[in-house]
């Protein structure tokens, strides 16, 4: 089964991560000053995963809409994509399969 992740959940992605840095960063500031007790700690790329994993679940699987539109295309010849395009998806899937 092949997924396709959109520019939304791309930039989604981007969010969390960059929220989780920054939270990360204060959680590593405040925990110098503390007594430390036994705790459990999930490493950073699993909490990345399980918040990724819930944004990719909340999408919709397909967009009907989108799925219409293109079929009327294809159907009439006037499918075009540009070479842009097409860099842009490659360089959102390859920064997509870096973060997961």
């Amino acid at each position: 089964m092949c997924m396709i992740i959109s520019k939304n959940q791309v930039q989604n992605i981007l969010r969390i991560y960059g929220s989780h840095l920054e939270t990360n960063k204060v959680n590593k500031k405040e925990s110098t000053n503390k007594a430390e007790k036994d705790s459990i700690v999930i490493s950073d790329e699993s909490r990345i995963k399980q918040q990724l994993l819930k944004v990719v679940k909340q999408a919709p699987d397909m967009r009907m809409d989108k799925v219409e539109e293109l079929k009327e295309k294809v159907s009439s010849g006037t499918y075009m994509i540009s070479d842009g395009e097409v860099a842009e998806k490659m360089i959102e899937r390859a920064i997509v399969d870096k973060l997961v």
